[in-house]
């Protein structure tokens, strides 16, 4: 493998890894909000017969939801990511030897 492939390679795969640290941060932050944000819907359900703040607490937790699938989605893009990264250094490897 050539000097240029291998520190291109090294860069992808440290972008990645960078990528999945910050989003495992916001991600777990998305989590808790979501949590918090049923949380609080179920609190307004309860003690609120105003329709306005139901239906604001309701679209605070839908958008919540969005927000941690999204979450979901993105880390399997990123480990299907750094699983190709780490194929084509492989083949890489094997053709090198």
């Amino acid at each position: 493998m050539s000097p240029e492939t291998d520190m291109a390679l090294r860069k992808s795969l440290d972008a990645i890894d960078s990528m999945r640290r910050r989003i495992y941060g916001v991600g777990w932050f998305v989590v808790v909000s979501t949590l918090g944000a049923y949380a609080h819907l179920a609190y307004v359900q309860r003690v609120s017969d105003n329709p306005k703040r139901l239906l604001s607490a309701a679209v605070l937790a839908v958008t919540c939801l969005i927000a941690w699938a999204t979450f979901a989605i993105v880390l399997v893009v990123v480990r299907m990511a750094k699983r190709i990264l780490h194929a084509i250094d492989l083949a890489l490897q094997r053709e090198a030897s």
